[in-house]
């Protein structure tokens, strides 16, 4: 399969679908009521569920021993733990190809950061990189000009920046809090049209044919929502 080729991502499907009933039919892993979920692929991106530290290194051993019949390595130093609802044991050791696999606080899986225990999903990164491509357009432009042209820039670079993966987001309070400040007030709308920080950009958002970020993200797993839905329907 040539690396960027038009049917490598098929091909790749077919490689690994094998992987996939092999999983299946381990008898480890979780289910949702009768729907096996105790794998989720990407291309080669694999994420593995189980309810037990012993579920999860068979999950592990029948990958190790999937890759050794075909040839496919699996790097122990790209894969991670991490459990959901408790802290991560302190004496759960899992290994793959002789290496123990670390348990960190966050885990990142499709460019999504996981908190460990709660499961809520941390922004940290997307803001910083929002803030990054919103600083360089309003240093070209400058501040309170050529407003409507900012606008349309940052709605074209910045806002899928820091809207990326929000679909699958579970955010706390305070998660909630700073991304509607970095799109609302302090930094977008706010040094765009030079708001004072006690003013409302709801007018302005409006007239700029514009959500607030909390209502986009809502959206957006709406449209998710409704895109699985069909898919299951045609499966």
């Amino acid at each position: 399969m040539r690396h960027g080729g038009i049917l490598s991502p098929y091909l790749f499907a077919v490689y690994t679908d094998d992987l996939i009933t092999h999983l299946k039919n381990s008898g480890y892993g979780i289910y949702v009521g009768k729907i096996f979920t105790g794998c989720a692929l990407y291309a080669d991106d694999i994420a593995l569920l189980s309810a037990s530290c012993y579920g999860s290194q068979n999950l592990v051993n029948i990958c190790k021993s999937y890759g050794d019949a075909l040839d496919v390595k699996f790097n122990s130093l790209k894969s991670q733990l991490i459990t959901f609802g408790s802290d991560n044991p302190n004496r759960c050791s899992i290994t793959l190809n002789g290496t123990q696999i670390p348990w960190p606080t966050k885990v990142r899986y499709l460019g999504v950061y996981l908190f460990s225990n709660s499961g809520f999903s941390d922004i940290s990164d997307v803001c910083r990189k929002f803030y990054g491509q919103f600083n360089n357009i309003i240093s070209v432009l400058g501040r309170c000009s050529r407003e409507m042209s900012a606008i349309h820039l940052i709605k074209t670079y910045c806002l899928p920046t820091m809207l990326y993966g929000c679909e699958v987001w579970t955010l706390s309070d305070s998660s909630f809090h700073r991304i509607s400040v970095a799109w609302n007030n302090s930094y977008c709308f706010g040094r765009v049209f030079g708001c004072c920080w006690r003013e409302s950009v709801r007018p302005l958002q409006h007239f700029c044919n514009t959500l607030p970020v909390l209502y986009m993200i809502d959206l957006k797993k709406l449209v998710f929502g409704d895109l699985c839905v069909g898919l299951k329907i045609l499966c």
